[in-house]
């Protein structure tokens, strides 16, 4: 008896090779939220370099493309991972023993209680650090005020302190704005790494969870594990973006002693004596 392939087989072979490529292209395209973590911009050591991560306009800063990229990356990637798995159809049928000890990998992070205890030490310690930043510049901005008032003015119709005697003022308070965030910058150090080590373990596991998931064969069992895989990851994720939070914070209030300064250099451009 011959057996006749209908001419569509082929087609429909074809077809279902290139979807399973396609499917294979997108997971290997997926960047892991350690991924994500190497992608975080660090924490400046100085104001001039805190000033790069940001854009400036009119004094408005905001992230510049490399932290916008992975803000959005990371928005992104949790979306896609909120996404409903449709449930399988049919019989499931006994777990492979490959099946089995992938399935035995993907479980909810054992230490969220611990973890979140240290993201919120971390978060008040960065609160303390900012408040204490925050007061020695209001005590700078008064000391500026009162140098300001106590400039002798000029001996002509407008009987204003010459805007030379004014820039060096402002020039001045300036440099100490930039030496103030070279401090706290240094120590906001500690601080990021503590948080880093607190974070780690959850993003490690919240990658390696989702990809034991991305391995199992069984349908019924992904649609079954897919919640704890993609919760995982995605609080992984969320770990990530804290992170890049928690550094923004400290960066942006340095960048703004550059943006300030030459705002000042513009004003001041040709500041002339009495």
């Amino acid at each position: 008896m011959t057996i006749v392939i209908p001419r569509a087989a082929p087609v429909l072979v074809c077809a279902i090779a290139l979807c399973s490529a396609v499917a294979s292209a997108a997971s290997s395209t997926r960047l892991s939220a350690q991924d994500w973590l190497a992608k975080v911009p660090p924490l400046p050591a100085t104001a001039e370099s805190a000033y790069a991560q940001w854009v400036d306009v009119s004094g408005g800063l905001t992230p510049n493309a490399a932290a916008g990229k992975v803000a959005e990356g990371i928005k992104d990637e949790v979306l896609s991972l909120a996404r409903p798995i449709e449930p399988a159809k049919g019989p499931g049928g006994p777990l492979s023993a490959r099946d089995q000890a992938l399935a035995a990998k993907i479980q909810v992070f054992a230490d969220t209680g611990a973890t979140l205890q240290k993201i919120q030490a971390a978060r008040t310690d960065q609160a303390a650090l900012l408040q204490k930043w925050h007061a020695e510049l209001n005590a700078l901005e008064q000391r500026r005020v009162r140098a300001r008032s106590a400039l002798p003015a000029c001996h002509n119709e407008t009987g204003m302190p010459s805007q030379a005697s004014i820039r060096d003022i402002e020039m001045g308070v300036s440099k100490q704005k930039t030496e103030i965030a070279l401090h706290y910058l240094a120590d906001f150090r500690p601080l990021v790494d503590k948080l880093v080590a607190a974070v780690s373990p959850r993003i490690a596991h919240g990658d390696a969870t989702l990809s034991a998931w991305e391995k199992l064969s069984s349908l019924f069992k992904r649609a079954e594990l897919a919640p704890v895989a993609h919760g995982a990851e995605s609080d992984a994720l969320l770990d990530v973006a804290l992170l890049q939070s928690y550094i923004q914070e400290p960066s942006k209030l340095a960048a703004r002693s550059i943006s300030e300064r030459n705002a000042l250099q513009r004003v001041y451009a040709n500041a002339k004596g009495c």
